[in-house]
């Protein structure tokens, strides 16, 4: 019963991710990113913000790895599924949020605009992270957005502003993203 209830959680987190959202509206404003990806186009923060996101994505860190020591330790399949439950972004940027002292959707809305941004320069190979994209197999709209300036979608002052924070920001989003491909 109880990996039962596990594996359909497992299933509602999963396909609540690939759709995108929870109400229609944002459903359909999502449709064209990729999947698990929201809609980070014209976010605007300053370096101020990224400072503040930083010390959430080192706390999500901390977290995915608490949670990994704790899965490999556990006795039961119920605790390494909670365990691994806690690595999941569902558990862990609450914990960001909070550690960033940024509202949660302010803190989101920032860790996706960062996010599309840095799987664009990872996928064009000009950053050194963990995601690597075949584009022979990719939908037009990711092709798109491959060949294009990863910066284009934010407003030019959080464009400058991420470029400034990259030497910091970008060796800990490629921790993070090595973090939970492991986990996940």
């Amino acid at each position: 019963m109880k990996r039962t209830c596990i594996t359909a959680a497992l299933v509602v987190v999963l396909l609540g991710s690939a759709c995108g959202g929870s109400s229609p509206n944002e459903a359909s404003s999502r449709a064209s990113a990729p999947v698990g990806e929201n809609d980070s186009r014209q976010v605007a923060f300053t370096e101020a913000d990224l400072d503040r996101f930083e010390r959430g994505l080192r706390k999500e860190i901390e977290a995915v790895k608490a949670a990994g020591e704790k899965a490999a330790s556990a006795a039961t399949a119920q605790e390494r599924g909670e365990a691994i439950q806690a690595q999941w972004e569902t558990a862990t940027i609450p914990l960001g949020a909070e550690a960033s002292s940024l509202s949660e959707p302010r803190y989101r809305q920032i860790r996706n605009g960062v996010n599309r941004v840095f799987t664009t320069l990872d996928f064009q190979g000009k950053i050194d992270g963990p995601l690597s994209i075949d584009l022979e197999r990719a939908d037009p709209d990711t092709k798109a957005r491959v060949s294009g300036d990863a910066f284009a979608d934010l407003p030019t002052e959080a464009a400058m502003a991420l470029r400034a924070r990259m030497d910091r920001l970008v060796p800990l989003w490629s921790e993070y993203k090595k973090l939970v491909a492991v986990a996940g």
